[in-house]
C-alpha cells in the first residue's frame, strides 16, 4: 500500500514538472514535403525555448516506415527585440515502404533535465517517386482549367525543377503569359522540395498567373529557361559557375465561345459564379427626403456587369450616384432614391443573368425585395393669438380716410431739359442691339460636341463604357496613327472591364486623340 503510495506522488510530482518546464516549449516534427516512398529521405525534430538540452529522443514504431535520430544536434540561440530564444534541431533519416496513409504518434524528447515534452502526432500521405524527374533540370507550363469561356479565371502555372546534388539557380523566372491573355491578379510564387527515383533531392519553384481571355481561341505558353551551376564562396553567398538553358514544356490553353442555346436575351457578358445583393441606407423617410439604394455584386468577373435599369413606382424618383471605389471580386451600384407620396413603396428584386463555368449552363443572380415606408412629412399652420370678432367680417381692402392736401402754386414737376435726351436714347438703343444679339446667339444653330474633349472627360471620370464610345465615334477620322492609338486606349479598357491589371495609364494612352473635334 505504501509503495503504491509513492509511486502515486511521485507520477503526480512528475507531472507538475512536466507541466513547469514544458511551458512555452514548441517541439515541431518536420517532414519532407511530399513524403516519396522506397528512397531515403531527411527530417528533423525542433525544440525551441527547452529549459535544458536535448538528452535523447525515443521513435515510436510505425508499420510500414522505418526512421532513426542521426547523432549529435544543432543548437542555437538568438536574440530578437531583447528577448532570447534557443533552438535545437536532431536529424532523422526515413524511408517509406508502401503508398499508403500513416499516422506518426508523438515523438518523446526527453531532457537534460529530467522533463519531457511531446511533438503532435500527424497524418501524412506519401507519394511515389516523380518519374518525370532526369537530368539536371525540368520546366514545364500548364493552365488550369485548360479550356475556359471568355471572361472566365484561369491560372497558368510554372514549375521550374533543379536537381540540389551541386547548388543550381536561377536568376527569374522566363515564362511569362502570352500575348492575348489578361492578368487578373498579381503573381504568386512557392518553393518546395522533391525526390526522384534514385533518391536525389530536388527544389521545385512554382508560379502562378491569374489569368483570363476577352475572346475565343487558342494559346500556348512556351520558351527557355537559363540556369545556372554555381558554387559557394567564403561568406557563404552563390558564385555562377556556367549558364546553361532548358527548353519550357508548353502549356495549352482553350477559349471556347459561348453557348447560344439558353443565352438570355438581357446577358451582357458576366461570367460566374455570381450572388447579388441589395440594401437600402434608411427603410423609413418622410415624403420629399432621400435614402440610398445599393445593388452589389460578388464574383470573379463582376467588372463585366453594367448599370441595372431600376422599374420603380412612379412616385419614387431615382438619381444615380457614384459607384464609389469597388474592391476586388466586389461592385456596387448606386442612387438616390426620393419618393414623393406616403405609403409603402416596394422596390423589385433585380435579376442578373451570368454564364456558370461549372454547369456550363446560363443562370441569375437575384436580389431580394426592398420595402421603404413613406410617411407624410411635416406641414406649417398659421395660429393666431388673441380674441377674434366671429360677427364682424373681415374687410380684404381698407377704407382710405386721408385727406388730399390743397394745391400747391409753383410746385409741379418740370420736364426734362432737352440735353439730356439724346444719351438716353443712344443708351437705349445699345441696350436694344446687345438683347437682340444675345437671342440671335441663343438661337444659333447648336455643334456637335468635341469628341476629343469627350474622351478626356471620360477618362477623368474613370468611365469606361464612355471612353469606349467616343474612341468609336473617333475612329472615322483618324490617320494610322490614330488608330494605333485607339487600339491600344481600348485593349486597356477591356482590360480595366474585365479586372485585369492595367497595363498603361489612359491619360497617356488618350494623349494624341484628345484635340481632334
Amino acid at each position: 500500500m505504501m509503495a503504491a503510495w509513492h509511486v502515486a506522488l511521485r507520477a503526480a510530482l512528475f507531472l507538475i514538472v512536466l507541466t513547469t518546464t514544458a511551458a512555452g516549449v514548441e517541439v515541431t516534427l518536420q517532414l519532407p514535403d511530399p513524403l516519396i516512398t522506397g528512397v531515403v529521405v531527411r527530417g528533423s525534430v525542433s525544440v525551441e525555448n527547452a529549459s535544458a538540452r536535448v538528452e535523447r529522443i525515443e521513435l515510436p514504431p510505425v508499420e510500414n516506415f522505418e526512421w532513426k535520430a542521426q547523432r549529435g544536434s544543432n543548437y542555437e540561440v538568438r536574440m530578437i527585440n531583447g528577448k532570447s530564444t534557443t533552438r535545437e534541431s536532431i536529424a532523422l533519416v526515413m524511408r517509406v515502404q508502401a503508398v499508403a496513409e500513416l499516422t506518426i504518434p508523438p515523438i518523446t524528447v526527453m531532457l537534460a533535465d529530467g522533463s519531457s515534452v511531446f511533438t503532435q502526432a500527424q497524418t501524412v500521405r506519401p507519394q511515389p517517386p516523380d518519374a518525370t524527374l532526369s537530368g539536371e533540370a525540368i520546366a514545364t507550363a500548364t493552365f488550369e482549367p485548360a479550356t475556359i469561356v471568355p471572361g472566365e479565371p484561369a491560372t497558368l502555372v510554372y514549375r521550374l525543377a533543379l536537381r540540389q546534388d551541386r547548388a543550381r539557380a536561377i536568376k527569374q523566372p522566363a515564362l511569362t503569359p502570352p500575348a492575348g491573355l489578361l492578368v487578373t491578379g498579381e503573381r504568386s510564387e512557392a518553393k518546395s522540395e522533391t525526390t526522384d527515383n534514385e533518391g536525389r533531392e530536388w527544389t521545385v519553384q512554382t508560379w502562378h498567373w491569374p489569368v483570363t481571355a476577352a475572346m475565343p481561341g487558342s494559346y500556348e505558353a512556351r520558351g527557355q529557361q537559363e540556369w545556372y551551376r554555381c558554387r559557394q564562396d567564403f561568406f557563404s553567398q552563390l558564385v555562377i559557375e556556367s549558364t546553361h538553358q532548358v527548353p519550357i514544356k508548353p502549356g495549352f490553353l482553350t477559349v471556347t465561345a459561348l453557348p447560344e442555346g439558353g443565352r438570355p436575351d438581357d446577358f451582357g457578358g458576366l461570367i460566374g459564379p455570381l450572388s447579388a445583393s441589395a440594401a437600402i441606407e434608411r427603410n423609413r423617410i418622410a415624403t420629399g427626403e432621400g435614402t440610398v439604394f445599393t445593388v452589389t455584386l460578388h464574383g470573379p468577373q463582376v467588372g463585366l456587369g453594367s448599370r441595372p435599369t431600376l422599374v420603380l413606382p412612379n412616385s419614387v424618383q431615382a438619381y444615380p450616384k457614384d459607384d464609389g471605389d469597388d474592391q476586388p471580386g466586389v461592385r456596387n451600384f448606386r442612387w438616390d432614391l426620393v419618393p414623393s407620396n406616403p405609403g409603402e413603396v416596394t422596390l423589385p428584386a433585380i435579376a442578373f443573368p451570368y454564364f456558370d463555368p461549372q454547369s456550363r449552363s446560363y443562370k441569375r443572380a437575384s436580389t431580394e425585395p426592398q420595402t421603404i415606408t413613406v410617411i407624410p412629412g411635416r406641414s406649417r399652420e398659421l395660429k393666431i393669438s388673441g380674441a377674434t370678432d366671429a360677427a364682424k367680417p373681415i374687410s380684404t381692402v381698407a377704407e382710405d380716410t386721408r385727406a388730399l392736401p390743397p394745391p400747391l402754386h409753383g410746385t409741379a414737376a418740370r420736364p426734362a431739359p432737352v440735353e439730356f435726351a439724346w444719351p438716353l436714347l443712344v443708351v437705349s438703343l445699345v441696350i436694344g442691339a446687345l438683347i437682340g444679339l444675345g437671342q440671335r446667339w441663343q438661337q444659333r444653330p447648336q455643334r456637335g460636341p468635341h469628341r476629343g474633349q469627350a474622351l478626356a472627360a471620360a477618362v477623368a471620370a474613370r468611365d469606361l463604357d464612355a471612353m469606349a464610345r467616343w474612341v468609336f465615334l473617333l475612329r472615322p477620322d483618324l490617320d494610322a496613327a490614330g488608330r494605333q492609338a485607339a487600339d491600344a486606349l481600348e485593349q486597356a479598357i477591356d482590360q480595366a472591364r474585365f479586372g485585369a491589371t492595367e497595363t498603361g495609364d489612359f491619360n497617356q494612352l488618350a494623349r494624341p486623340l484628345v484635340d481632334i473635334p
